[in-house]
Order: C-alpha cells, then structure tokens, then sequence
C-alpha cells in the first residue's frame, strides 16, 4: 500500500505528494493552542474511535517515556471490526526544539525511534494518528525523518508584527463567521488590544457580539473600548498615548495618560516612548520631504508606517524636533529624580497647542 508524501500546509511550506490518497499520520506544531485544535478537530471529525494521549502535564522524563509508549501501543493497535480509530497524542512539549527546552537525551533518542514506525507505517484507511505540540526544530532527525512519509502542519509564529498582521485577517474572518464586520482600522485596533493568542480573539469577538446584538452595524473603536479586554501578556496600551499625539487630540492624550499614571516609574516610562515617538516622526518627516519616506520607512509594521505618515500632516518638522527636545530633556529629568511627575502632562499639552500660524 503506497504512503502518501509529506507535506507541510498552510501556506507555512508546502510540497505537492505523490499520492492522492488522504495522509494518516498527522503531525501539527504551533503554539496558538487554539489553531493547533481546530486543524486536529477537523480530522478527528465526529470523535467516533477517538484515542487520546495527552502529555500536558508530562514535565519528566519517565512521564514522558511512559506517554511515549502508550501513543505507540495505541498506534500499533489497528480499529478492527470499528468503523475508524484515531490517536491524538496532544500537548506534547518535549519534541526536539534546539536550544534549552528540549527533551532529555533518553527521550530524544525514543522519540527518534518512534518517528521512524510513525514513517514506516502502513496504517489502514480508516485509522489516522495525530501528533501536536508547541515547538518542533525542522532540522532535527525527529523532524527531517517525518517530513516524507506524513501530513505535517505547521503554524509559524513569526515576528511579531507578522503575527498581527495574520491576526488580523484571522480576526476579520472568525468575525464574518459571527456575523459581524469592523469599521476602517478597528480590526488592527481589536487584535492590539486582544492579542494574537486565536482562542482570545474568538472568546472577545462572542462577548463583542452579544454586546451588539441583533444590530447591523459594523463594530467600531468605541465598542471595542467599551466591552474589549486586554489579552494576557499584551502589554498596556502604551500606543494609545502616541496615536493621540500623532493626532494632536490633548483631549485624548488626557485620557490615555490617565491609564499610566498610578504605574511605577510613570514619568520615566511616559517620556522615554514619547520621546522615541516624536525621533521616529521627525526622521519620517525629514525623509518624507525628500522623497525617501518608503526607504525611511522599511522594516516597520506595515500598518503603522501608514499610521505614521497620516501623522505627519499634523505636524512641521521644527515642531516634531522641539518636542522630541522637550521630552528628551524631561526623561533625564526623571531618570534622575521623582519630581517630574506633574511636568508630564504639562509638556504634553505644550506640545500638543497648535500655533496661529506654522
């Protein structure tokens, strides 16, 4: 019986088989849990003669042996008179990874065994075998031994403003699932609150479609600081502070400032970022007038170089030079005593006043 070729999809890295027939044996790495989820589900299907190992809590190594051998047993187990079976080894942290992390040299060295049955299998049609984990080092014997003979899936993280670009094309389609659209730049904006993380994005966008209801309207910025909530490990809104200065909307600055205030080293961390903000707007500026904005420009998120030059419009390149002077000036201030506190916002409304004539 002919074993499908390996290939590895969605749009990670692909390589056409050499057989139609549907894989069997499924290997899916990517530490979006949620991701990794929905593409194992689709091939467990309804569930019926569903197996599972799972390695969640398997943190040593004669854990980790011991679910090594029941994933095998169960694969060499074929579903006999049953209409189908499936084993989904789930969870599995301890695949080849390079670097600190990665399986104990035991471990390693079954789990290598283990991929050359899994490659030399001949599993009957109506049995499929899952394997899924965070992490898995593509040039590892592991890895290199499964890619010709299994359907691998992989889902690369990427850096970091790749992975909310995808977010964002993930975020505006789980949404049209639900029913819902997002106005011009709200669905950049929910994916900086939420996250990348896919299974926070479909919990938020539920909560945000209850919060709308039957309405037919798109969702907006205000909805999604109404009933949006900050996703774990997404760092604090400190963008929110420069999107309103590159505005110019003190009324805003206020608001967002507001949010930081009761923090640790307030002044310290408020002038270094605007700072940073107002040297990236001067030098965008600078290049802009030359006619190099896009040369200035590269290696930036996309998306905020747009941002950036709609910024620019607000302001002269003497006036982004000045307050760059002024914030650079009240950082060392800070850095050097606790007394710069109330100067913040006193600068930020200095900068913020538009002059009669510019």
């Amino acid at each position: 019986m002919a074993r499908p070729c390996g290939r590895v999809v969605f749009g990670i890295i692909s390589a056409k088989g050499q057989s139609e027939r549907v894989a069997q044996i499924h290997v899916i790495i990517g530490e979006d849990d949620y991701l990794v989820s929905e593409a194992a589900k689709r091939i467990v299907g309804d569930g019926v003669g569903l197996e599972t190992v799972d390695s969640a809590n398997s943190t040593n190594e004669e854990l980790q042996l011991r679910d090594l051998r029941e994933a095998e047993a169960s694969l060499l187990t074929p579903p006999f008179l049953d209409p189908r079976k499936t084993t989904w080894w789930r969870n599995v942290g301890f695949l080849p990874q390079g670097g600190k992390g990665g399986p104990s040299e035991a471990v390693k060295l079954a789990l290598e065994r283990f991929a050359e049955k899994l490659a030399a299998a001949d599993l009957p049609e109506n049995q499929h075998f899952i394997l899924s984990g965070p992490r898995l080092l593509q040039t590892s014997i592991f890895a290199k031994t499964l890619k010709s003979s299994v359907e691998m899936i992989v889902f690369s993280a990427g850096k970091p403003w790749e992975q909310a670009r995808s977010a964002v094309v993930r975020v505006v389609d789980l949404a049209k699932e639900m029913g819902l659209s997002f106005e011009r730049g709200a669905a950049e904006l929910f994916v900086a609150r939420v996250g990348t993380d896919s299974r926070s994005l479909v919990s938020e966008l539920e909560k945000m479609r209850d919060y709308i209801g039957g309405e037919s309207r798109a969702v907006s910025a205000a909805d999604i600081a109404e009933i949006s909530s900050q996703g774990v490990g997404v760092e604090p809104e400190i963008w929110a502070i420069t999107d309103a200065l590159g505005e110019r909307n003190f009324a805003k600055v206020l608001d967002s400032v507001g949010r930081f205030e009761r923090e640790t080293g307030f002044a310290v961390l408020v002038t270094t970022v605007v700072e940073k903000f107002f040297r990236q707007l001067a030098e965008l500026k600078d290049a802009e007038a030359k006619g190099r904005f896009r040369e200035a420009a590269e290696g930036m998120n996309p998306y905020a170089a747009k941002k950036n030059q709609g910024f620019l419009r607000n302001w002269s390149l003497n006036e982004l030079r000045a307050a760059r002077f002024r914030f650079l000036e009240l950082r060392e201030r800070a850095v050097s005593s606790q007394s710069a506190d109330s100067l913040v916002v006193v600068r930020l409304a200095q900068v913020c006043r538009r002059r009669a004539a510019r």
